[in-house]
């Protein structure tokens, strides 16, 4: 019987070896261009985007998972610190937490600082269904504050959002393609008044117009020095 067994086991195929898996980080991968999951219309509207945006000086903004990595792109934080640690955890910005391509919320903005303008090409995937066939009404509320919270940082630093009003005007459905035009429309003190307009990427159907009020945010505070330890 043993030496069946053995028999039996050289006849067999050799089991092939478990690749080692590298421990080295990859760069982040940029979550801003096309990818398996965008439709055709939206690749298309994306060269139309690109090719405006190099023509009129805007800037196509780079987007990744982490907030961190995230909003190092826009101007007015690129290279700055928080004092945060990439290390706290496996944190994922909001809109970018839903893993495969085409899934979620599908986006590239692009922006004009000295106009006060952004720009958001996006497309709502299947894990957005609000009533079947169309985007939950969260996940537009997530787009506009994302976009607006976008152009507010690009113009005035670290900012939190205060106040969102939208007007749900027609329903999305899932798959579309639509263009966000957002707008700094006036800034009093450390206050920033924001408007926007959610439309398909023709421009011929409005889905949703909005407001927002954002709070410039003071810078934080160095600790003292001195031997008493700033008492």
């Amino acid at each position: 019987m043993l030496c069946r067994g053995r028999a039996l086991a050289r006849a067999l195929p050799p089991v092939p070896r478990v690749p080692r898996v590298s421990l080295c980080q990859c760069p982040p991968r940029d979550l801003a261009v096309p990818n398996a999951g965008w439709s055709e219309r939206m690749r298309r509207h994306y060269g139309h985007q690109l090719v405006t945006a190099s023509a009129e000086g805007w800037t196509r903004l780079p987007s990744f998972r982490r907030a961190r990595q995230h909003r190092h792109q826009v101007p007015a934080l690129a290279g700055g610190s928080d004092g945060d640690s990439d290390s706290d955890g496996d944190t994922r910005l909001f809109p970018r937490a839903i893993e495969g391509d085409g899934k979620g919320f599908e986006f590239v903005m692009f922006l004009n600082v000295p106009k006060g303008r952004l720009r958001c090409l996006c497309q709502p995937g299947p894990f957005l269904e609000g009533h079947p066939g169309l985007t939950h009404g969260g996940a537009i509320a997530t787009l506009i504050d994302t976009s607006l919270g976008t152009l507010a940082l690009a113009v005035a630093g670290r900012v939190v959002t205060a106040n969102l009003s939208i007007d749900y005007v027609a329903p999305v459905p899932l798959l579309s393609v639509l263009l966000l035009e957002a707008s700094l429309q006036r800034r009093e003190g450390r206050k920033l008044f924001l408007g926007c307009d959610l439309r398909d990427a023709e421009g011929d159907t409005l889905h949703a117009r909005a407001t927002g009020l954002f709070i410039q945010q003071e810078p934080p505070k160095e600790p003292a020095r001195g031997g008493d330890g700033g008492r």
